[in-house]
């Protein structure tokens, strides 16, 4: 670990902001198969604060929560001589709470899942110490020896957003768009902790393309660039020599990451944000300090570049692009190197180092080259890899090819529209994914189809019950999840905040 890296990381750690919000709103979950999930909220009344054993109720707190729950519990006529055993069970969404978690048979640790049950000696404010991320909350009380008193119900709720910073929306924005801004903005506060998790309910690391949206956004929403500064000085630290940069790291119980984490798109991504930090907030101080970890990992990337312009990978590293299944990655990826090399050949030229400007110039424009000539086909009209790896037809990679300047104007247009609509493509599956559609249509000059898009994907989103925005999210497929169930997908996760930055900078 490079500890002048982590004393600055350290010395911009971000304030967390407090407040509480309460419920004594109990809801029944019932089924409805016109709903996404296929459950809705019904019977929505006053807590009626006195339960007997074996009773269960579900509060609803109105908005996405992440913090610590505290209540209080008394007896009601009689003193309770006996420990009070109490089932905690915690929902993003009524389908969590609908779900029996001894269901589960996803790919991840099932631990995840948020439930806890307590004993409860007297009567006494209880407060739970760990961190929870919910909407719901089902109590249980699964055995007392009388009927007890459970009241005040809230949670201390955490982020280090300042909604002081929040620009409003002018007068006669586009309703849709402006509660999609709304939701997303809520999305990204409730990431926002000690650095930009990816998501608050599960994981909760700092993750490399996650952060580069967070970031981008950010500067359109609460402008928190000591957080910004934090996670890319976290990530600094994490170097090591002739690797590229971890795809994730953790913060506790210190800073470390895992080796095998490594993603090749995601190390350039945390060289795009870094030069995003700089055209938003002209701090050239932090990064001509954060640049030479940025040089490495550019050189690193163009050394895989063989004389045919193919981008190759590093042995144990992979790529991501996409959760979309079977997704065939280098052509999306070498996309990525692109995007990023000529956002470093920039930034070298602003920092006044000619040297690698042009270096990183040459090699863009002769790459660029290469890489039409190899992956596009006319036939298709579509970048397509016939003979290296599966052959297959994305929109993953028409997109990043797009966005790595390898075509461009009325034929990149024609590229990704044919392939959009084309029943034979692969589609994206995250938010993550469709933020850089949207970015390859602003590219392209396609402002009316890029709001549409924004309206259309997000907006379906909302109007299937989300008020904070999803990790993975298929309009027509609920069980859509990377980990085999939804139950553990995320609800409320950084990559898909990005509405935001498109609304506020392009659209209002």
């Amino acid at each position: 670990m490079n500890k002048y890296y982590l004393e600055k990381a350290d010395i911009n750690t971000p304030k967390l902001y407090e407040t509480e919000v309460s419920s004594d709103t109990v809801v029944d979950i019932v089924p409805d198969e016109t709903a996404f999930f296929g459950v809705k909220i019904a019977n929505a009344r006053k807590n009626a604060e006195v339960f007997a054993p074996g009773d269960t109720f579900i509060l609803d707190f109105g908005q996405h929560c992440v913090g610590t729950l505290s209540f209080r519990m008394r007896h009601d006529d009689r003193y309770l001589d006996a420990p009070v055993k109490v089932k905690l069970r915690f929902g993003e969404t009524a389908y969590e709470i609908a779900r029996d978690f001894t269901s589960y048979h996803g790919g991840l640790c099932a631990s995840w899942l948020q439930e806890d049950i307590l004993s409860i000696d007297f009567p006494e404010i209880v407060t739970l110490p760990r961190r929870y991320c919910f909407r719901y909350l089902e109590v249980t009380v699964i055995s007392s020896p009388r009927p007890v008193r459970l009241t005040d119900f809230a949670v201390r709720c955490l982020t280090s957003a300042d909604y002081s910073k929040l620009t409003p929306l002018p007068e006669g924005t586009d309703p849709v768009l402006a509660e999609i801004d709304r939701v997303a903005a809520k999305t990204l506060a409730d990431c926002m902790q000690t650095a930009y998790e990816d998501g608050p309910k599960r994981d909760r690391r700092l993750w490399t393309g996650d952060l580069r949206l967070q970031a981008l956004t950010d500067c359109y929403l609460f402008k928190n660039d000591r957080l910004a500064r934090r996670c890319l000085y976290l990530f600094a630290a994490c170097e090591e020599d002739g690797k590229y940069l971890p795809g994730c790291l953790y913060q506790k119980p210190a800073v470390f990451f895992d080796d095998g984490m490594g993603i090749t798109d995601y190390a350039m991504l945390w060289c795009s944000a870094l030069c995003d930090y700089c055209e938003y907030t002209g701090d050239t101080d932090t990064v001509r300090d954060l640049y030479p970890v940025a040089q490495r990992q550019m050189n690193l990337a163009c050394s895989l570049i063989d004389e045919n312009g193919v981008l190759g990978f590093l042995d144990g590293w992979f790529s991501f692009i996409d959760w979309a299944p079977a997704i065939e990655r280098r052509i999306p990826c070498e996309g990525v190197v692109l995007y990023t090399m000529e956002k470093m050949a920039a930034l070298a030229a602003m920092l006044g180092d000619d040297t690698h400007a042009k270096a990183w110039s040459d090699k863009l424009t002769d790459t660029r080259k290469k890489a039409y000539e190899r992956f596009f086909d006319a036939d298709r009209n579509a970048f397509y890899n016939a003979d290296i790896d599966t052959p297959q037809y994305s929109v993953q990679s028409q997109a990043w090819m797009i966005l790595g300047g390898v075509i461009d104007g009325t034929a990149g247009v024609s590229v990704l529209r044919d392939c959009l609509t084309s029943p034979a493509s692969l589609k994206p599956v995250t938010p993550y994914m469709h933020h850089y559609v949207v970015e390859a249509m602003v590219k392209l000059g396609m402002m009316e189809e890029a709001m549409s898009y924004i309206k259309s994907y997000w907006g379906s989103m909302i109007e299937n019950g989300a008020d904070t925005f999803w990790e993975a999210y298929d309009p027509k497929n609920p069980d859509l999840s990377p980990y085999s169930d939804p139950i553990m997908n995320s609800f409320c996760h950084a990559w898909s905040c990005s509405p935001s930055y498109f609304i506020r900078k392009y659209f209002i």
